[in-house]
């Protein structure tokens, strides 16, 4: 008899993790298969951006990843040096660090293979089912399911999984999306390097300022430092000049390291030589089917801006409390589509503003890159991307034929967070609030639930929501300023949009789906239809 599940993960690295965590919060049974024998010893992703931390926040281990976080954001520094011992440095200071006004928490530095650990603890805890050494060998799927046959890779034993829905975690090389037939488009692999983690008795500063990260053009290189003694360097190879991963011996990188650190006699043990790819590829789809892609499967973009694993973090956000409502029979399953219309798009234009730097900074290393479009500002990409089409109830005229992801500009993905619209498909901006006596952000209540919040005087909002509540396809938490809640700063309604009378519904990832704006009437039969619609059980036009 096969094994049965919710959902079958395929890849237990940073993304497969936090979808089998966020998946586990919402009891929803999941199995998680990866090849390797264990979580990343290598850590191309160390940057968790504010917004992620507000995922990883509300997931409960927000604790865990500041306990790793050994680099003081504010004070820590970017620097360009020949060499450590060279005496002229070029500071440059590390945007996006300060954004008490944009959220309830910061951005942490916790690496790969630090965090890693962490999630996979925590899902574990609440129910995962986690399996390294483990190989998906094959799979189909129909419209009832799909079924994997996997493989442990010790002993050669296999077992059929038999799943509702299947997440591809297994990264830009793996073999999940080809065997579902997706495509890719895109430059392309744009540079080639290799890391190499190192332990060292090298300090982590200069001249009493901490490092976050250092360029050394005597290696043409980046060391990339740590508490504790375990560093990275991260250095290019090209292989038309006949450069090949080969000829990184642990004596070259040795040599290397010294080189970039202007000392012979410093201490320096190789722990792993890895190489990686700068590329830029976006699937053509997201969802096929019962399967859906996530992180480096979906899209693949340089490491300039530090998006890449936080978009994939916020890919599997999204998708979550999707599956979880349908699999629950809340919503019916068109919902799932909404991944694809919320997420390529935004896949794609956060690629063009990853490759908008890589062309500022390094001048187009692949000569071949289409001419850069103007950089968006670091808190909007974070904080202001936004939906064009979704599971959310739009306010504006629909346009006439579909358009391609790749045609939805930056000034429609991208909103500044400090001048919030308030629109549906737009993250629900961070107000403080006071509840039961204790000031919280609008971020933090809203939680994984569905929200509703009206105003001082949309005390009827109130009676819909509980009358929504009870006969309604979804949980639903409701709050009015002036009574559960009092607007501490005032903000509210400017920053949602929206008058004292009106009210607005927050979906469970913190994004706002709904606002009656101005709407006067039947508040029950208003909000009854936004949440019918929302559910997807019904072909309804909400009022």
């Amino acid at each position: 008899m096969p094994t049965t599940t919710s959902v079958l993960i395929v890849g237990a690295s940073l993304n497969g993790l936090t979808a089998a965590l966020l998946l586990a919060r919402r009891n929803v049974a999941c199995i998680v298969v990866e090849r390797h024998a264990r979580t990343a010893i290598q850590y191309k992703f160390r940057g968790i951006s504010a917004r992620s931390m507000e995922i990883y926040r509300a997931a409960g281990i927000e604790p865990q990843i500041r306990r790793c976080d050994g680099i003081d954001e504010k004070m820590a520094q970017v620097a360009r040096k020949a060499n450590l011992a060279d005496p002229e440095t070029v500071w440059q200071g590390v945007p996006g660090v300060d954004v008490v006004d944009l959220s309830p928490t910061t951005a942490a530095v916790c690496d790969q293979d630090q965090l890693e650990p962490i999630l996979k603890a925590e899902a574990e805890r609440l129910g995962a089912d986690i399996r390294f050494n483990t190989e998906l060998v094959s799979f189909e799927q129909d419209e009832r399911g799909i079924r994997g046959r996997i493989r442990d890779r010790a002993s050669g034993n296999e077992d059929v999984v038999s799943a509702a829905y299947l997440i591809a975690a297994d990264g830009t090389n793996g073999t999940t999306r080809d065997a579902l037939g997706i495509e890719r488009h895109g430059p392309g692999v744009l540079q080639h390097w290799m890391n190499v983690i190192f332990e060292t008795d090298l300090a982590p500063v200069i001249d009493g300022r901490p490092l976050r990260a250092i360029f050394l053009t005597d290696i043409n290189g980046t060391f990339v430092p740590r508490a504790g003694g375990r560093w990275l360097m991260a250095v290019q190879y090209v292989p038309e000049r006949g450069e090949r991963v080969e000829d990184f011996t642990d004596e070259r990188c040795r040599d290397l390291i010294r080189r970039g650190a202007g000392r012979s006699d410093v201490h320096v043990g190789v722990v792993d030589v890895r190489p990686w790819e700068a590329a830029a590829l976006v699937a053509e789809r997201f969802v096929e089917g019962r399967a859906f892609l996530v992180g480096d499967a979906a899209h693949v973009m340089p490491p300039t801006g530090g998006f890449g694993g936080n978009t994939g973090i916020q890919d599997a956000h999204n998708l979550a409390w999707k599956l979880e409502a349908v699999l629950r029979g809340q919503a019916g399953p068109p919902l799932l589509d909404s991944y694809d219309q919320e997420r390529r798009p935004v896949a794609e234009r956060t690629l063009a503003q990853a490759l908008a730097r890589l062309q500022a900074w390094f001048k187009d290393p692949s000569k071949r890159l289409p001419p850069a479009e103007p950089i968006i500002d670091d808190y909007a990409v974070t904080f202001g991307y936004c939906y064009p089409a979704g599971a959310f109830v739009t306010e504006a005229p629909a346009p006439s034929g579909r358009r391609a992801s790749s045609e939805i500009s930056s000034s429609e993905a991208f909103e500044h967070p400090r001048e919030p619209s308030g629109r549906p498909g737009s993250r629900a901006p961070h107000v403080i609030v006071e509840f039961d006596g204790t000031r919280t952000s609008t971020t933090d209540l809203f939680g994984d639930h569905w929200t509703l919040v009206a105003g001082p005087r949309g005390a009827s909002w109130l009676d819909a929501a509980a009358n929504a509540d009870q006969a309604g396809p979804f949980d639903l938490r409701a709050y009015r300023i002036g009574e559960q809640l009092r607007d501490v700063e005032e903000r509210w309604a400017r920053a949602f949009g929206v008058n004292d009378d009106d009210a607005v519904l927050i979906r469970p990832d913190g994004f706002i789906a709904w606002r009656s704006r101005g709407k006067r009437g039947d508040s029950r039969r208003s909000l009854t239809e936004a949440l019918d619609y929302l559910s997807f059980r019904h072909v309804l036009t909400p009022r």
